[in-house]
C-alpha cells in the first residue's frame, strides 16, 4: 500500500478512486464532498452532484491559500511586494533573491507540489463521467441542471489545467478518473500543446452547457469566453485570442465598474466580475480567513499589526508605474500608508476586516471575494491582441479604456510643441504592461504577463526586459520562469516523470 499511496498521491490523479481502496489514507488525501467514494451511493442525483461540484470549488480556494501560493505565483515571483521580515523564506522569490524559485524551506508542499490541483482535477473527472449517468428526473432543474453543472466541471478543469501549465510549465494530463488504484502506471508530462488543446476542447464543449448566471462564484458563458481568450493569447493565436475578446466586451451582461464605485470589484458579484471565488463570511458558512487577504494589511485594518508581517507593495515599482503627481486615482483607491509611514504602502483591495465575535476581541475574517477574471483584464488583453494583429488604433482604444476610468491622460502622451511620440513594440508593450500592473497589481496573473508578452521581432520577453540579470538568454531558453517540482516528494519512482530544464542545474 505504502507504494500505491506515494505513487497516487504525488500525482494526485487517482485520489478519490485511491480513498475507496484504501480509505485509512483519508488524512493525506483532500476529499470533498466526504462520501464521494462510495459510487453507487453517492451519484444517485442532482443534489450530489452540486455537492460534488461545491467541493471542487471549495477545494480551488484551499489550493490556492496553501501559504498564500496564489499571490506567491502572480504577484512575489513578479517582484510586486516588498517582503516584510516575517517571511525570511519567501525572499529568494524575488528580484534581490534572484527569483530563485528552487529554495522554498517551509514552502515546498505548495509551491514545487501541484498534487492539490490535481484533487480537484479527480473530482472534476468524476462529475464529467458520473453526472450524465443519473437520470434528469433525479435532478431538480432537469436536463438543464445536468447539463450546467458538466458544463461547469468542464470549466473548471480546463482552469485547472491552464493554471498549472503556467505554473509549472508541461503537465501529467489525466483525461478520465484511474479505474484501477492499484495498477497506476508510470506517466510522462505532455506537450504544452496537448493540454491547451484539451483545455480548448473542454471549454467548447462547456459554451453550450452554461448560461449567464448572475451569480459570479459559479462558471458561467461569460467566464467560458474569457478562459477561451486567455488560453488562445498564451498560446500567441492572437487572431482568435481578439474574437473571444469581443465576444466578451461586446456580448456579455458585464460592464466596467465606475471608478468611484471601484472597490465594488472585491466585495463580491460586481457588474465587473467575470468568475471570482467566495471568501465571504457569514455566520453558518463562514468561507473567509485572517491570513490570505491579512496578509496585504496593516493596521488601522488589524489591529496592532505591523509592516513586519505584511505583504508591501514594492516601492520601487510604485515609483516606476505611477506618475509622482499620483493623478491615477488608483493610486489613492487601492493603495495606502502603511504602519510605519515612510515609503511603506499596501494593497487595499481587500479590506473588509471584520471583527465578528464579540467575545473574542482579537478574532477577524477579511471578508472579500478573490476575482480572478475581470473584464478590464478582458479589455487590456484585447489591446495586446489588436496590437498583435497590426492594428495599433483599436489596440490605443482598449489601452485608453482602462486608463481613462482611473483618471489618465490617453497614451501616447503628447506635450505640446514636441511631436507626438513613436507608438513602437518597446513602448506600447511596456506601457501596456505598466497599465496591467497598475490595474491588476495584487491579483495573482501579473508574473504571467510578463511571460507571456514578448516582442514580435526579438522574441524577448517582458519578464527579461524587466529582470535582465536574473532572467538570462539561457534561463529563457530553458524556460526557467516555471517553478520547479518537488523531485524527493513526487514520484521518485517514476522515471517518466522529469525536473523542469532549468531547476536540473540551479
Amino acid at each position: 500500500m505504502k507504494k500505491i499511496i506515494k505513487q497516487t498521491w504525488i500525482i494526485g490523479i487517482a485520489v478519490l478512486a485511491l480513498a475507496m481502496v484504501f480509505p485509512s489514507c483519508k488524512k493525506q488525501i483532500n476529499l470533498a464532498p466526504e462520501n464521494a467514494t462510495y459510487d453507487e451511493v453517492f451519484w444517485v442525483d442532482g443534489a450530489n452532484v452540486n455537492k460534488a461540484l461545491s467541493g471542487a470549488y471549495s477545494m480551488l480556494r484551499d489550493a490556492f491559500r496553501a501559504d498564500n501560493s496564489y499571490f506567491i505565483f502572480g504577484d512575489i515571483a513578479a517582484n510586486n511586494i516588498k517582503l516584510g521580515g516575517d517571511f525570511w523564506n519567501y525572499n529568494t522569490f524575488v528580484e534581490t533573491g534572484g527569483f530563485n524559485f528552487n529554495y522554498a524551506p517551509y514552502l515546498e508542499g505548495s509551491v514545487k507540489n501541484w498534487s492539490r490541483f490535481y484533487a480537484i482535477i479527480t473530482q472534476c473527472h468524476q462529475i464529467v463521467e458520473k453526472a450524465p449517468g443519473i437520470p434528469d428526473s433525479k435532478y431538480s432543474g432537469g436536463a438543464a441542471q445536468k447539463k450546467r453543472m458538466i458544463g461547469e466541471a468542464k470549466f473548471l478543469r480546463a482552469y485547472l489545467y491552464f493554471y498549472l501549465q503556467r505554473v509549472w510549465g508541461d503537465v501529467i494530463l489525466t483525461k478520465e478518473t484511474i479505474k484501477d488504484p492499484t495498477n497506476v502506471p508510470p506517466v510522462p508530462r505532455s506537450p504544452e500543446s496537448e493540454t491547451l488543446a484539451y483545455c480548448l476542447s473542454d471549454l467548447k464543449s462547456a459554451t453550450s452547457m452554461l448560461d449567464n448566471l448572475a451569480n459570479k462564484t459559479r462558471a458561467n458563458k461569460v467566464s467560458v469566453l474569457a478562459l477561451t481568450a486567455q488560453i488562445y493569447a498564451w498560446q500567441k493565436d492572437y487572431v482568435n485570442a481578439e474574437k473571444y475578446c469581443d465576444s466578451v466586451i461586446n456580448n456579455s451582461p458585464v460592464s466596467l465598474e465606475a471608478m468611484a464605485d471601484y472597490k465594488n470589484i472585491w466585495m463580491g458579484n460586481s457588474q465587473e466580475s467575470i468568475f471570482e471565488l467566495n471568501m465571504k463570511f457569514d455566520a453558518v458558512n463562514n468561507e473567509a480567513n485572517s491570513s490570505f487577504f491579512g496578509r496585504f494589511l496593516t493596521s488601522p485594518y488589524i489591529n496592532n499589526k505591523n509592516a513586519n508581517s505584511t505583504f508591501l507593495l514594492n516601492p520601487d515599482l510604485l515609483t516606476d508605474i505611477f506618475d509622482a503627481d499620483h493623478t491615477d486615482d488608483r493610486y489613492d483607491a487601492v493603495t495606502e500608508q502603511a504602519q510605519g509611514g515612510g515609503t511603506n504602502r499596501m494593497l487595499t483591495k481587500y479590506t473588509n476586516v471584520n471583527y465578528y465575535d464579540p467575545n473574542a476581541a482579537n478574532t477577524y475574517v477579511v471578508s472579500n471575494n478573490l476575482v480572478l477574471i475581470r473584464l478590464a483584464d478582458v479589455y487590456l488583453l484585447r489591446a495586446e491582441a489588436r496590437y498583435m494583429n497590426n492594428k495599433l488604433g483599436d489596440a490605443l482604444s482598449d489601452l485608453n479604456v482602462i486608463r481613462v476610468r482611473a483618471g489618465r491622460n490617453t497614451y501616447p502622451i503628447v506635450q505640446p510643441p514636441l511631436p507626438a511620440p513613436q507608438v513602437n513594440e518597446p513602448n506600447f508593450l511596456t506601457e501596456l504592461m505598466n497599465e496591467r500592473i497598475r490595474e491588476l497589481i495584487g491579483e495573482g496573473v501579473n508574473m504571467f504577463d510578463l511571460i507571456r508578452i514578448e516582442y514580435p521581432d526579438t522574441k524577448q520577453k517582458q519578464i527579461q526586459e524587466r529582470f535582465p540579470t536574473q532572467y538570462s538568454n539561457d534561463r529563457i531558453a530553458k524556460k526557467g520562469y516555471f517553478w520547479p517540482l518537488d523531485m524527493r516528494t513526487l514520484l521518485k519512482q517514476d522515471e517518466l516523470l522529469t525536473q523542469n530544464e532549468w531547476w536540473n542545474n540551479n
